[in-house]
């Protein structure tokens, strides 16, 4: 792995988390009613316009946007994410108490949609045309139509109200000490709905990869001059799981979307949970702060994913695609 490659994958983290920051800042600023509002949350209905434009002054809020974002920029790259309108706090702080959460409920679904996918479209993309690869299909399409919200309902409902095993929200029990086996409880659920929603989806794509590997000349060439058939899975994997790594990382912006409307509904005090607070307060620099992070998360999974993918393609390593 080269210096130059590296600085290239870097160099677009940073381009893609400033062109998110400029559509972000400016889609926020254009919706209605006023951000001045933040500030005084529940008495925001009462203040008169005399009051409103004091507020906006105060904290540069009648300032053109173009002047906010560029002084607000400018903080960032300096690492002051500024502070909460609605909490009266850093935004860092808060950021800090939510990314544990979120770290661990997107690291526990992709762990666990990876692990499921790659099993599953391995075992019916080896046997085409048997009874588990017509019913992985079905249950793909099945599975990823299924809106999450209606499953997170439909889990709590029976396994929070009616059986009572596991809490419908949260991520501690109330009067607990929050330790590992109550914080597991608590991910259960959340972290099962998004692995039912997503792995039918990434299990399909490598099913259809692998398929077309086994019809390649070269299984056939190793089947008919007596290779082993486990080392035949193998080759077959590792060529199927390069495509099957680039979808992963194109729809890994699409799963952080999903995981905002599940860390809502079972209340997961994550980043998620937290950016759709600000929207509905119109919190802006804590929003900005969590669009932010969450961004920079993508960019890092997307790196990983570049890494690897780097690694088990010769093909980039020669440049051969622009690498």
């Amino acid at each position: 792995m080269t210096v130059k490659w590296v600085g290239k994958r870097m160099m677009l983290g940073a381009l893609v988390l400033f062109i998110v920051s400029f559509l972000s800042f400016f889609i926020m600023h254009a919706s209605p009613g006023s951000s001045a509002t933040a500030y005084y949350g529940g008495n925001a209905q009462t203040l008169t316009a005399a009051e409103k434009e004091r507020i906006s002054k105060a904290f540069a809020l009648d300032r053109p946007l173009i002047v906010q974002y560029g002084a607000w920029l400018k903080e960032t790259v300096q690492g002051n994410l500024g502070m909460s309108a609605k909490e009266g706090r850093p935004v860092a702080s808060i950021l800090g108490e939510r990314l544990p959460n979120t770290l661990l409920l997107f690291g526990a679904s992709m762990f666990f949609i990876i692990i499921g996918s790659i099993w599953l479209g391995m075992a019916a993309g080896m046997r085409p045309g048997s009874l588990l690869d017509r019913g992985l299909s079905a249950f793909s399409i099945a599975s990823s139509s299924i809106p999450a919200f209606w499953l997170g309902i439909l889990f709590i409902y029976i396994f929070a109200v009616t059986l009572g095993i596991l809490p419908s929200s949260g991520t501690r029990s109330l009067g607990g000490d929050g330790d590992f086996v109550d914080k597991i409880k608590h991910l259960i659920m959340p972290a099962s709905v998004i692995v039912l929603t997503h792995v039918g989806l990434y299990a399909r794509f490598l099913q259809e990869s692998v398929k077309t590997e086994i019809r390649s000349y070269y299984v056939m060439a190793a089947r008919a001059n007596g290779v082993e058939e486990n080392e035949i899975r193998r080759g077959v994997l590792r060529n199927a799981f390069i495509p099957y790594l680039n979808y992963l990382g194109i729809t890994i912006p699409s799963f952080f979307g999903g995981s905002v409307i599940v860390e809502a509904l079972f209340s997961w005090s994550g980043l998620g949970q937290m950016l759709v607070k600000s929207v509905m307060v119109k919190d802006y620099p804590l929003l900005m702060g969590g669009i932010m992070l969450t961004g920079l998360i993508v960019v890092i999974s997307l790196f990983v994913i570049d890494v690897l993918m780097y690694m088990l393609d010769p093909k980039l390593r020669k440049g051969e695609l622009g690498g």
